[in-house]
This record gives C-alpha cells, structure tokens and sequence, in this order.
C-alpha cells in the first residue's frame, strides 16, 4: 500500500482566517510581491498550503521585549 503525506491546501478565506488577515490583504502582498507566501494557482483559484504559512509565520516572528514604556 502506498503512503502519501497529501499537504492541507487552504482557500483563499481559509488561509486569510489562519493568519487573522484579510482576503484583501493576501491578494496585494501577492500582486506587489510583499510578505510572499507560496501558493498554487488552479485556474482562477488560489490556494496555499497550511505548512507554507506555517513557516511563514515563523519566519517572520519578532522577539520583542516589554520596557513598560521605560525608556532605557
């Protein structure tokens, strides 16, 4: 028997929901090229797989360190 690891593909509103951002959002970083987050296209359709994001998210996490509004 054979064993795919089938990636989770997500819609255009699923993946804008995972990341709490809007379809809007998702469709201009792709057309100006910003914050670019592979995705597939079918036709008209867009799609992006969950691990994608997943490490879009990671690559794109920033450490911030609370003051307390101190400036130091």
């Amino acid at each position: 028997m054979y064993s795919f690891n089938t990636p989770v593909l997500l819609s255009q509103k699923e993946a804008a929901e995972y990341l709490g951002t809007t379809v809007g959002t998702l469709n201009t970083w792709r057309h100006y090229g910003k914050d670019t987050i592979p995705y597939l296209r079918w036709g008209n359709r867009i799609k992006y797989q969950k691990e994608d994001l997943d490490a879009w998210i990671k690559a794109n996490k920033k450490n911030t360190i609370a003051t307390g509004g101190q400036n130091e």
